[in-house]
């Protein structure tokens, strides 16, 4: 396979259902289960970033194991490195708890709206060739 793809030939995203091969950019990994590797640990980061960002569920999507800071922090990185748009999962991590307020006027408030849009945007985005798909079959 390709670098870009680093093993994601056939698998798809959890979350968008796109295949990872096709991303511009390595998959991003992040463990379903902590002692057992499995199909479920890559994702497209950018997703992942805008889905943990928007929800404020910091847990792992499919296991829903709960997420530690520092895998926050390298998705940050990830997204940094690969010049994704910076989702600041950490800080939105370490202010969790503004998640349950109304949020008016917090900067919780603001990345959630922000990242609600990016994952919007994504989907609008990919739904013509997800819809062909779907016809294909």
């Amino acid at each position: 396979g390709s670098p870009r793809s680093s093993g994601a030939e056939g698998l798809v995203d959890p979350i968008s259902l796109e295949p990872l091969a096709a991303l511009g950019y390595p998959p991003f990994s992040l463990a379903a289960d902590l002692d057992h590797p499995s199909d479920n640990d890559l994702f497209d980061g950018n997703v992942l970033a805008s889905y943990l960002v928007s929800t404020g569920r910091f847990e792992h999507p499919i296991s829903r194991r709960a997420l530690e800071r520092s895998e926050c922090a390298r998705l940050d990185g990830y997204l940094a490195s690969h010049r994704l748009p910076a989702a600041r999962v950490a800080y939105a991590f370490d202010h969790r708890d503004e998640f349950a307020s109304d949020g008016s006027g917090n900067q919780v408030a603001a990345l959630r709206e922000e990242a609600s849009a990016v994952l919007q945007s994504l989907f609008a985005a990919r739904s013509p060739a997800a819809a062909a798909s779907r016809e294909a079959e």
